[in-house]
C-alpha cells in the first residue's frame, strides 16, 4: 500500500493529534500536531456539568458555527510553531486552556466545538502542506466524528484521506501491533525508536524486563532491523 514515491501520514486522532510522516525517500518525521478531543471533551463537561462527556458523533460541531476570531486567537498557540521532533499533552491543552482563550466572548457551546473542530483540521491540513502528504491514513476516536473527518478531507485535499484500516491493520488493534513490536524489538537487543522521530543523537532500546520465578533467557542480540511486519488472518 505504501510502495511508491508519494509521501504517506499516518494520523491519530485521541486526546492529541499525532502524526507520522512516511517521505517517498524512506525519511520519517513523527510529533504531537495539537489537540484533538481534549479540547472538546473538556469543553462539553463543563458546559454539560457533566452531563455529556463529549460531543457524540460530532453532532454539536455540525451544527455550530466557526467564530473566525477565537479560531484566529486559538492559533496564535506557541507550540504550533515549534519544529518538530515535539510533543505535548494535556499539561497544555485543558480546560482551564479553553477558558482563557475564549476571555469575555460569549460563544454558544455548538460554536465552541465546530471553532475547536476547525482548530484540529487547519493543524492537521498544515501538517499536511508542510510535509507534503499525499496520503492520509486516520486511526483514533476521531475517525468516528464525522464534522472532524470532513473538515480534515476537505482542508486537506487533494490529499487522499482514508482509514488506517485500509493499510490491512485494524485501527483498533494498531497500538497493540506496536506493543507486540517494540517487545520484539527489545528482546532481541534492537532499538525501537528514530532519531529523526525522538530528536535524540541515536536510536534506544525501549522498556525493561522483570524476570519471574525461572531466570530470564533473551536470545543473543539480532544483527539487523526488521524492515516490515506482515499480518496474518485468523
Amino acid at each position: 500500500m505504501l510502495g511508491d514515491d508519494r509521501a504517506a501520514g499516518s494520523l491519530n486522532l485521541g486526546g492529541i493529534a499525532n502524526i507520522t510522516v512516511w517521505s517517498g525517500a524512506g525519511e520519517i518525521v513523527a510529533y504531537d500536531i495539537g489537540p484533538a478531543s481534549a479540547l472538546m471533551d473538556r469543553a462539553v463537561a463543563e458546559a454539560t456539568g457533566g452531563r455529556e462527556r463529549m460531543d457524540a458523533d460530532g453532532v454539536r460541531a455540525a451544527r455550530g458555527r466557526v467564530d473566525a476570531d477565537l479560531l484566529a486567537v486559538l492559533l496564535t498557540e506557541p507550540y504550533y510553531g515549534l519544529l518538530p521532533p515535539k510533543s505535548t499533552g494535556k499539561e497544555l491543552f485543558h480546560a482551564g486552556y479553553v477558558r482563557a482563550m475564549v476571555g469575555e466572548r460569549d460563544v454558544p457551546l455548538d460554536d465552541l466545538l465546530a471553532t475547536l473542530t476547525e482548530l484540529t483540521a487547519t493543524l492537521v491540513a498544515r501538517s499536511c502542506r508542510e510535509h507534503g502528504v499525499q496520503r492520509l491514513f486516520v486511526a483514533g476516536g476521531g475517525l468516528r466524528n464525522p464534522a472532524l473527518m470532513g473538515r480534515i478531507r476537505a482542508l486537506t485535499g487533494p490529499a487522499q484521506v482514508r482509514e488506517f484500516d485500509d493499510l490491512g491493520m485494524s485501527a483498533q488493534g494498531k497500538e497493540a501491533y506496536t506493543m507486540a513490536v517494540i517487545g520484539f524489538l527489545t528482546v532481541h537487543g534492537l532499538p525501537a525508536t528514530i532519531p529523526s522521530a525522538t530528536g535524540a543523537a541515536a536510536g534506544s532500546i525501549l522498556g525493561s524486563f522483570t524476570p519471574g520465578a525461572a531466570p530470564l533467557r533473551l536470545p543473543a542480540p539480532a544483527r539487523s532491523v526488521p524492515s516490515r511486519i506482515t499480518i496474518v488472518a485468523a
